[in-house]
């Protein structure tokens, strides 16, 4: 009997040894081997699961071995595959939806005939996620569009679409109705209908000189013919929380390290904060304790509160639709001091069918915000400071006018700070107000196959911006020993005027599409600022420059910018049979801004339904399969325009050393060009 009950409990054993859990590693890219950030991982019959990260990486531990995993993301295919230890998953893009309209730049078309990759995002989805700003509710949604949101309150996420495509700023150009903004911060999420995503060069090079980050298309909310008003509420009360914060050393870990490093230097620092602070000094020092245990992060965060509230009215008669909104925003910081943002948005759009030949409308956006800004850098002072001093310290009389601790209390002095000092002592207020129209007319020469349509597009915003700072003193390096307050009125206005004609037409099994535009353009940007010393502290009333105590300090100057440009561009795309797709865009772009006036930015993309061949007739195993391929050259006009010769600059970066002498050069700092890039992309689509 004990024999059995050996070999029974022997081979129990074994099966379960046979059944080892697995620690299961992988990465997910896209078609182009881009990481795919967000996308989410389940071992299916299990909670257990995962999300990549801003490399596509997973890790799930306790897998059962031949288990299986579920990748899954939104506007791609699902893909399942058995558990191993190492994994390297790719996905496609779902395009089930041939038959969806997919806004271009410049005009429309079928997802079945795009020879570019694009991605479109409805306005459903991103009201799923509670966020202030529109990108921000755009973070894992689309594969190759990488969004890091600051935390900060009205303050948009750093967006990159297929990484960083130039040397300044990364950030993707955003058309809004036909007007360019480099950031929609202002844009409530409830008034946009659709967002198309223009990823490759030869999808956004219609854009020229402002793509080479890519392009963002939007289009807002508009009504619909012979439909009664409709009144349309959605609001959201939530909370935000930091996650992921990265945990710092206790005050015994940091001495811990430095001791070790080298005691001698660092040893009369650690027993200052013990004699001052409590703890004990005694015996080994890797048993030292520490009565001041500060977790800076902890110090500055806290749980912040968010809240939308939308009013929707749309409808539309026989001739006219109409869109009305209202929009409230306010989004507390989690940084623990006053910070917040508050936006009020008004929104309204008209299209009206004057005759059969003519349509009119217009577009509008009038927003008006408040922001009390936090001051960043205590972040950073937080991931420096040590916390073997505190917040508080109400027995050090050097601090004032709050007895904040300080590092020098315990022997440091530079790059050391009280980050939460450095939160409380500045106040820096905004006041944004933003007016953004369009008005545009339609002509139909040829019914459904020719028409024109010139649109004007104005962009005006005014921010005033009041920062305080108060007299203090923390440290040698932490202080300010004069009070102070800067203002400083900013105003942008901005217009695009744009003619466009657009020609369809097919002959047989051929189809062709042609598009032909120009496009006028100014930017104006002018700011007032000023500064005056000796401010009395207290309410918002005293924070004026006329009534500081030091006029003799005051200071002020303005300036400025203007440039103009002037644009052509076109497109042609044909198709055969619906198999064999064709398209080329160009674009050239005058400007003001460099002395290269013109710059020329070329695309072409081929497609190849396969699916429709006769050798794919009678397969079952595809549906639609798809080969493309595309070139394209973009511009970045995000940097500084050229100056002539006041960028000329001479010194000792300048210079040459011939022999043994020192010889005196000029260096020309002035961008004369814009930054030009090209990009290949080809694609295999099966669903």
């Amino acid at each position: 009997m004990k024999k059995r009950f050996l070999i029974l409990l022997l081979t129990v054993m074994c099966a379960i040894a046979g059944a080892q859990a697995l620690t299961v590693r992988g990465t997910v890219v896209d078609q182009v081997n881009e990481p795919v950030i967000g996308a989410t991982v389940k071992v299916l019959g299990t909670t257990m699961g995962a999300v990549t990260d801003f490399d596509g990486n997973f890790e799930i531990a306790n897998v059962p071995d031949g288990a299986t995993l579920k990748f899954t993301f939104m506007g791609m295919q699902a893909v399942e595959m058995v558990a191993s230890e190492m994994m390297s998953v790719q996905m496609m893009d779902d395009v089930r939806n041939l038959d969806e309209v997919v806004v271009i730049g410049y005009g429309s078309a079928q997802a079945k005939d795009l020879t570019a990759p694009i991605a479109v995002v409805k306005g459903e989805e991103l009201l799923a996620v509670p966020a202030a700003s529109p990108m921000s509710a755009m973070q894992g949604k689309v594969a190759g569009v990488n969004v890091v949101n600051s935390g900060t309150p009205g303050e948009g996420p750093k967006v990159h679409i297929r990484g960083n495509g130039s040397f300044t700023s990364g950030s993707p150009l955003y058309v809004v109705d036909g007007m360019f903004y480099d950031n929609i911060d202002f844009l409530n999420a409830n008034d946009i209908a659709d967002m198309s995503v223009l990823k490759d060069a030869s999808a956004a090079a219609i854009y020229g000189v402002r793509a080479a980050n890519g392009v963002v298309l939007i289009t807002t909310k508009h009504g619909n013919k012979n439909q009664p008003a409709q009144i349309t509420y959605n609001g959201y009360y939530g909370i935000q929380k930091a996650t992921n914060v990265l945990k710092m050393a206790t005050s015994s870990e940091y001495a811990t390290m430095l001791l070790e490093a080298n005691y001698d230097a660092y040893v009369s620092t650690m027993k200052a904060s013990i004699d001052r602070y409590g703890g004990n000094y005694s015996g080994d020092f890797h048993n030292w304790t520490f009565g001041s245990n500060t977790d800076w992060y902890s110090e500055l965060l806290r749980t912040a509160a968010i809240t939308d509230h939308s009013l929707t009215i749309t409808g539309g008669g026989e001739k006219a639709t109409y869109s009305l909104g209202i929009n409230y925003l306010h989004q507390d910081g989690v940084m623990d001091v006053k910070n917040y943002y508050r936006r009020m948005n008004f929104r309204a759009a008209l299209d009206y069918e004057a005759t059969n030949w003519l349509k009119v409308g217009f577009n509008g956006i009038f927003s008006k915000g408040k922001q009390q800004a936090p001051n960043n850098a205590a972040w950073q002072q937080a991931f420096n400071a040590p916390g073997i001093y505190p917040v508080m310290d109400e027995k050090y009389d050097a601090t004032f006018p709050t007895h904040y601790g300080s590092p020098e209390s315990v022997g440091f002095t530079n790059n050391f700070y009280n980050p939460v000092a450095t939160a409380n002592y500045q106040n820096s207020v905004n006041d944004i107000n933003k007016y953004l129209t369009n008005f545009y007319a339609q002509i139909t020469f040829i019914p459904s196959k020719l028409n024109f349509k010139t649109s004007y597009s104005y962009d005006f915003s005014a921010i005033h911006n009041r920062t305080y700072m108060p007299e203090y003193y923390v440290g040698t390096v932490q202080r300010n020993d004069k009070s102070w307050v800067s203002k400083t009125e900013s105003t942008y206005n901005n217009w695009i005027w744009d003619n466009v004609l657009t020609y369809k037409e097919t002959f047989g099994d051929h189809n062709l599409g042609v598009m032909l535009g120009q496009s006028l353009r100014e930017d104006k940007y002018h700011y007032l600022y000023g500064i005056g010393y000796g401010i009395v502290e207290g309410d918002d009333a005293y924070q004026y420059i006329g009534i500081s105590t030091d006029s003799d300090s005051r200071r002020a100057s303005d300036g400025g910018t203007r440039y103009r440009s002037n644009s052509y561009f076109g497109r042609i795309n044909y198709d055969y049979l619906g198999k064999y797709l064709f398209m080329a865009t160009f674009r050239a772009d005058g400007t003001s801004k460099y002395q290269e006036t013109w710059g020329y930015y070329p695309s072409f993309g081929v497609a190849w339904v396969m699916s429709k061949e006769d050798f794919m007739a009678n397969q079952s195993f595809v549906d639609y399969l798809k080969w493309r391929a595309s070139w394209g050259r973009l511009g970045n006009n995000a940097v500084p325009a050229s100056d002539g010769f006041r960028s000329v600059a001479t010194g000792v970066g300048s210079s040459g050393v011939f022999g043994n002498a020192t010889i005196a050069g000029f260096q020309n700092n002035s961008y004369f060009t814009t930054q030009k890039m090209q990009h290949i992309d080809y694609q295999l689509f099966i669903c």
